[in-house]
């Protein structure tokens, strides 16, 4: 059954950046050899995807879907013989593209914004994630499937894209109002909560048990994780920016700017936590500085073309014709889950007492399921 899951869920190993520097000198070995399957891969993916880039545009559709359309046409799965060979490397950029991606966002939303929220957004996120839990595990019972995999396919069904949701936000504008901080904050909540399910899981993946130990060790590396990225941000990294700033040298801002980025998402993946997650905490405290506008706007170019590789390697995962084999499981699972998941959220914003038509606005955004879905399932 967990083919099923895989069919419908999209994965990518937001997780941290594994044996990067291995991986960047194979690249650079491959590129020296005269490997030319690398650019190759590279060149199909961008061509299609900047087409399909254009044709979203002129069609007033989010550039995303055309982003995950292109991932589809070029993937694994659709043609009879694959255009894209190099899936371990675009993988690798694409994780890359993930962590830019991530922090690009933090900078331009601000930790103030996600204060502005406080605690309410964790008892959205607390109520959203329950009700989803206990739905997805019922409907997986009632499917025929055995507990361990109910388990599975209801952590997943918990937790929204935050790279696909974030991206339609800043795309539509909506970033900066109330129903895109409110987003905002449920999915950093949803980020930390996914952690700790992975590692619940992967004991029930073995002994169908989990140890409390290290629940309990990973609870404690996400609080001291957060409260020192949080210090270190506000006390070291604006005036490092501030320093660096001095040189007027663009090209000296987005270094400094990307060795912070990769130095946050290194440290979270170090202790086993999310590497995006990580660059996003970091991005937001800097999003709060004299520079954040400056920034942004030297760092889009190459965020946005690392996150066109995210969203395409997405599309390059999806299996329609697994999804189209188990019909009727699938169609059953997605409807639970977006009606569960709008339902879930709404109740949760209504709870943490904002009115009816916000909370209903913030539910209908949320049905979303990436990142880390599939890595709970796979």
């Amino acid at each position: 059954m967990r083919a099923l899951i895989n069919g419908f869920l999209v994965e990518i190993n937001a997780g941290g950046f594994p044996a990067i520097e291995f991986s960047l000198s194979t690249i650079a070995l491959a590129l020296q050899g005269g490997d030319s399957g690398l650019l190759r891969d590279f060149a199909i993916i961008m061509a299609v995807a900047g087409a399909a880039l254009v044709l979203f545009r002129q069609l007033k559709l989010p550039p995303v879907l055309g982003y995950l359309l292109a991932g589809v046409i070029i993937g694994p799965f659709t043609l009879p013989i694959p255009l894209v060979k190099n899936l371990d490397t675009i993988r690798l950029l694409a994780d890359l593209g993930l962590i830019l991606l991530l922090f690009g966002i933090g900078l331009e939303f601000g930790w103030q914004r996600i204060r502005a929220v406080g605690t309410r957004v964790i008892l959205i996120a607390s109520v959203e994630i329950t009700i989803m839990f206990a739905l997805g595990y019922e409907i997986a019972v009632l499917l025929g499937w055995t507990g361990t995999e109910a388990v599975f396919l209801a952590a997943a069904l918990s937790i929204s894209s935050s790279a696909i949701l974030m991206t339609m936000l800043r795309e539509s504008g909506q970033l900066l109002h109330l129903r895109g901080r409110l987003m905002i904050g449920i999915l950093v909540v949803e980020d930390f909560a996914a952690v700790i399910l992975l590692t619940v899981l992967a004991g029930v993946a073995t002994t169908e048990t989990t140890n409390p130990g290290d629940v309990g060790l990973l609870v404690a590396k996400l609080a001291i994780f957060g409260v020192a990225a949080l210090v270190f941000g506000a006390l070291f990294a604006p005036r490092l920016i501030h320093f660096v700033n001095r040189f007027r040298s663009d090209e000296t801002l987005l270094i400094t700017g990307l060795a912070l980025c990769f130095g946050l998402a290194l440290a979270a993946q170090q202790l086993g936590l999310s590497a995006a997650a990580g660059a996003f905490l970091i991005g937001a405290v800097l999003g709060d500085s004299h520079h954040s506008e400056q920034m942004d706007r030297i760092m889009s170019p190459v965020r946005d073309m690392f996150a066109a590789l995210f969203f395409v390697s997405i599309g390059m995962l999806m299996d329609i014709s697994l999804a189209a084999h188990f019909i009727v499981p699938t169609l059953i699972v997605s409807g639970v889950f977006i009606a569960g998941k709008v339902a879930a959220v709404t109740i949760g914003t209504l709870l943490a007492g904002y009115g009816g038509r916000p909370s209903l606005a913030v539910g209908m955004g949320m049905p979303q399921t990436g990142e880390f879905s599939l890595a709970m399932v796979k």
